[in-house]
């Protein structure tokens, strides 16, 4: 799986946008066993220093509802640039923490057994 991040500047508006693609056949078999991991594009975004900032919740599946945009206007907050950077490394560590806990899952206890008598 690739996370691609693409950063645009439009109007003084920072523009994120995340594409998950090139997902191996292992991982959609998984999602197709397990379902597809979400993650939260809203929330609490905090850099562990002076840039702490909040967004509404809002769920997405990691596949399906690719791609992901988030806009940060710098006529509403003069450190927009900051919160888009900050946006965007925390929604990549939600995206790898996902796909990470997606990989980890098992069945083993699905199989068939044939008895002849």
């Amino acid at each position: 799986m690739k996370i691609r991040k693409y950063f645009s500047l439009d109007n003084d508006v920072y523009k994120v946008a995340f594409y998950t693609q090139d997902w191996s056949q292992g991982d959609k078999d998984l999602m197709a066993e397990f379902g597809e991991p979400e993650i939260d594009l809203g929330g609490n975004f905090d850099d562990g220093g002076a840039l702490e900032f909040d967004l509404p919740s809002n769920l997405v599946t990691i596949m399906s509802d690719s791609p992901f945009t988030q806009d940060f206007d710098i006529r509403d907050e003069a450190d927009s640039e900051d919160r888009a950077e900050l946006w965007a490394t925390t929604i990549a560590a939600r995206l790898v923490s996902a796909v990470t806990t997606l990989r980890t899952n098992t069945n083993d206890y699905s199989r068939e057994e044939v008895q002849t008598v």
